[in-house]
């Protein structure tokens, strides 16, 4: 009789417990957009700049990577996708909540939230002297669709068509009621993809790339509301940002806290966090044994300790970096309901899942092994994480010591990206620590429907994605009221706990940071830094 107790009173003394109703879519009309100012220069002059370079007193300035392009929806490089957000637009912006709010759309209406019909506002200048129209916006989400930052999150798009200048329908191929959270999708002028720096409407434009600044677009609706009239940008490599920033070279620092790159703050800087959708998570390889059993992949999830890994490791030295997942939908999402979460004591669930799955230490010599009719076999579990990214590599630490207590034989191996990626199309492993980025919409479907991923986008490494999930990502999708996404959510929730295609743990929260007092009224989110600039007080006399 295989010795269960002594799997059970393992875990009890060596794991800690772990602890708007959506309407139908109706035509939307926001309050007016404040009539353009009367200029007494032209309409669309750009406020020309010399091309001095910054100093750094009085001066606003942000980091600026010339290697990398300035193209919005090709950027990859973060302080350069910081710097679009003022330079471009998009139909809408997601707000520090993810939740959508208009921006260059005037209305818009879907009767079964599958074609959507849209209405920009008339009048948006763009940067080139032309006036903003809907086969600008038509050719920009085309264009996003096919390459670029935002093509996984716009999969759904079938066709995108224009009826006049100023409306356009988008046809999707599954209903999503949360679709306009995935239009914050930057708006070019028609025909300039190929453009290092293409016309868009933001408030602010780069007139002349050699001179490292920013110039206010003076054709913007808000352009006596911007905060200051330049912006300044510096070229700096990631050992300098710190020093520079101290010092008072740099003004502002977007940071993902929980990076590579570490950027050390003082007591003299201020951080303003917003949520993300980026969601870290442990994956598997589902032909490896035992971890082909979905039970032993749930038992896995079970010892992980999500709240220690948010307080004691992601969140320090600076608290609120990252929040836990104790289930796949992001804790933040807007219409979250906390019954979605398990209600079972984890210790009691992974001994009964062990149990289930017939892994047990047959030979009581401290690891488990799986029956096989007779005798136990012994396996050992290859857990892979980045190298370079110290905060995965604690996490993944914490997580390969806890199962190590109960029993698992696990070998943590830390390698380079490049070793790390490789060997993950290769099949090369059993646990790996993941990281991807969804749509506002929270679609796992990159994770969990193989049919539905871009091209040369796979997540579905370890082989647990499969077309059962379908129509749970849909129903979710499509849900609006209160009572449909409570239903939808947790069934869809449910379905991933119960068969452990991947195991949630956290999602990020990303950071900006200033000195002290400079800045008030900022409030960025994923769609950018920059998004409610003219609602921003920068006092310049305190910037040194």
């Amino acid at each position: 009789m295989p010795r269960k107790k002594l799997i059970f009173f393992i875990l009890i003394f060596c794991l800690l417990l772990q602890g708007c109703w959506l309407s139908n879519m109706p035509v939307y009309v926001p309050p007016s957009v404040p009539t353009p100012p009367i200029l007494d220069d032209p309409p669309l002059i750009i406020e020309q700049t010399p091309t001095a370079a910054p100093s750094a007193r009085g001066m606003f300035i942000i980091r600026y990577e010339p290697a990398n392009t300035l193209n919005p929806i090709l950027a990859l490089n973060r302080d350069n996708i910081s710097i679009t957000s003022l330079m471009y637009e998009s139909l809408f912006v997601l707000d520090e909540n993810l939740t959508a709010a208009p921006l260059l759309c005037e209305s818009w209406e879907s009767e079964d939230n599958i074609t959507f019909i849209f209405t920009i506002f008339p009048d948006i200048a763009m940067h080139n002297g032309d006036t903003l129209t809907a086969s600008d916006v038509a050719y920009s989400i085309r264009q996003a669709r096919q390459r670029g930052r935002h093509r996984n999150k716009l999969r759904s798009v079938a066709s995108v068509n224009v009826v006049d200048d100023l409306t356009l329908t988008i046809t999707l191929d599954a209903p999503n009621a949360r679709f306009i959270r995935l239009l914050d999708t930057p708006i070019i002028k028609a025909d300039t993809m190929d453009d290092p720096i293409p016309p868009g409407t933001g408030p602010f434009t780069f007139p002349n790339p050699d001179s490292l600044r920013l110039a206010r677009f003076s054709g913007h609706r808000n352009y006596l509301n911007m905060p200051l009239p330049t912006v300044y940008l510096r070229v700096a490599s990631d050992s300098d940002i710190t020093e520079l920033f101290d010092q008072g070279g740099l003004s502002l620092l977007w940071d993902d806290p929980t990076s590579a790159i570490d950027i050390r703050i003082n007591r003299d800087h201020e951080p303003r966090y917003y949520n993300t959708t980026s969601l870290h998570f442990l994956g598997f390889n589902s032909s490896s044994m035992p971890l082909w059993n979905p039970d032993v992949r749930r038992a896995i999830g079970c010892a992980i300790e999500r709240q220690y890994i948010v307080e004691n490791i992601m969140n320090v030295p600076r608290p609120n970096q990252t929040v836990a997942a104790n289930v796949a939908i992001s804790p933040v999402f807007d219409m979250y309901d906390a019954n979605w979460e398990p209600r079972t004591d984890p210790l009691s669930e992974m001994a009964a899942l062990l149990d289930r799955a017939g892994v047990d230490d047959y030979d009581q010599d401290g690891l488990l092994e799986l029956y096989d009719g007779w005798l136990g076999t012994k396996f050992t579990l290859n857990f892979i994480v980045n190298i370079e990214n110290t905060h995965k590599v604690a996490a993944a630490e914490h997580i390969a010591d806890s199962l190590r207590q109960v029993g698992f034989n696990i070998d943590l191996r830390l390698m380079p990206w490049d070793d790390f990626m490789r060997a993950l199309r290769d099949g090369k492993f059993d646990l790996y620590y993941g990281e991807v980025q969804l749509g506002a919409d929270f679609d796992f479907s990159p994770l969990l429907i193989p049919d539905t991923i871009v091209a040369g986008d796979s997540l579905n490494y370890g082989g647990t994605a499969n077309n059962s999930y379908r129509s749970y990502v849909q129903n979710f999708l499509a849900a609006e009221t209160w009572d449909e996404v409570n239903i939808a959510g947790k069934e869809l929730c449910d379905e991933i706990r119960m068969n452990a295609p991947f195991i949630p743990i956290l999602y990020k929260r990303h950071a900006i940071y200033s000195p002290i007092g400079v800045i008030s009224g900022a409030k960025p989110s994923e769609s950018g830094v920059f998004n409610n600039f003219q609602d921003w007080t920068i006092d310049l006399h305190s910037l040194t």
